[in-house]
């Protein structure tokens, strides 16, 4: 009998373009923790409704929060781009990222943290529609959503699935994926312990796993188990990153444009 094959996806920065929604949230937990004077978007307190006219008005910052995005392995590393920015230093690597974070006090680093998934939370419950304005998807969800359609689909996310499941509903998303198969920080944010977590839970080999994320470390560290990765180029990750993709022989890059073609070739989805 035929093992099952399964598509797992990443979340942010793989289905939903959610760099304006951490923006805001950093922001608001920043100000609260790190910096309550800071000289980001001249310390303006962050509105819901009204956050993406405030930020029009700092384009350089935002355009610097999209550009070290690709560093974040967890929710208290915004915290890092944000004191980057507020400082005016220069990153150029992962290591030289979290050189930096280690100049901020733990104590404040934890307080940001668990402020962090508190906003993200009131937010949700308070005005779902907002929040889903700053959590669009990505162009290519119509081909993702074929996808799932026509085989079994996980999301593999850092993210809450209690924040996220409302966003699959037709009304928004419209992806046909349960509660149940969305593995989240609640199991882990390692995207390795999720990958065991998957074959465990579903009784498949790890070759069976085909897992698409705009993370190179993480596809790096799961490759590892013999999984089969994918780098979501329309992500976060840098040309740098999918330069890499190009030229492995371990990770594929996927394109907007081609991500449907080259899924359905490798899950060997019948035409």
């Amino acid at each position: 009998m035929k093992k099952e094959k399964i598509l797992a996806l990443d979340f942010d920065g793989c289905i939903v373009d959610s760099v304006m929604e951490a923006l805001f949230v950093s922001y608001a937990s920043y100000r609260k923790y790190i910096n309550k004077r800071t000289k980001i978007f001249d310390n303006k307190k962050p509105e819901i409704t009204s956050f993406l006219e405030l930020i029009s008005y700092y384009p350089s910052q935002v355009e610097k929060f999209k550009k070290y995005r690709h560093h974040i392995k967890d929710a208290s590393d915004y915290a890092v781009i944000l004191y980057i920015i507020e400082n005016d230093l220069k990153v150029s690597s992962d290591d030289k990222f979290f050189k930096i974070k280690k100049l901020i006090p733990d104590k404040d680093l934890k307080k940001y943290y668990k402020c962090f998934y508190e906003v993200r939370e009131r937010i949700i419950k308070n005005n779902f529609d907002a929040w889903a304005k700053l959590t669009p998807p990505f162009p290519c969800i119509d081909k993702l959503r074929k996808l799932t359609k026509r085989c079994k689909t996980v999301i593999a996310t850092a993210n809450s699935k209690d924040n996220i499941k409302g966003l699959m509903s037709k009304e928004y998303l419209d992806l046909d994926i349960e509660e149940e198969n969305i593995i989240d920080m609640n199991i882990s944010t390692d995207k390795v312990v999720q990958m065991r977590y998957i074959k465990e839970k579903y009784k498949i080999p790890f070759n069976n796993i085909y897992f698409v994320d705009d993370n190179l470390s993480h596809l790096l560290a799961v490759k590892e188990l013999q999984v089969n990765v994918y780098l979501a180029g329309w992500g976060y990750c840098t040309e740098k990153q999918r330069d890499f993709a190009r030229k492995s022989k371990d990770v594929t890059l996927l394109t907007e444009k081609n991500v449907y073609l080259v899924l359905k070739e490798h899950l060997k989805l019948d035409n």
